[in-house]
């Protein structure tokens, strides 16, 4: 009994368990806090989740302009999407449907 009092009484054992509880405490601030590490590594995450987003945002958009683009200025694709969703033909031209094949 009297070496476990002498031991906590050790100004060097103190000093010692004094550190370890500061660094502890520093490192619990580091990693939990709202700037910690953990915060930081779920915000890059969703930072790269976002980028990604972006880009397909991006390449939709740019689609979509293209479409538009054709729409205004190219007869051939106006005549294909008269003819797919609305089914308008030529005078005097014969439309066949074909059914459709199920895969």
């Amino acid at each position: 009994m009297n070496e476990v009092t002498n031991n906590v009484n050790n100004p060097r054992r103190r000093v010692i368990i004094l550190g370890v509880s500061v660094i502890i405490i520093f490192a619990t601030i580091i990693i939990f806090s709202d700037y910690g590490l953990l915060n930081r590594f779920k915000l890059e995450y969703k930072k790269i989740t976002l980028k990604k987003e972006i880009e397909a945002k991006i390449k939709t958009s740019d689609s979509l302009k293209n479409q538009i683009e054709l729409l205004k200025n190219d007869p051939a694709t106006i005549e294909r999407i008269a003819r797919e969703k609305y089914g308008m033909k030529r005078k005097n031209e014969e439309v066949y449907y074909l059914p459709k094949e199920n895969k």
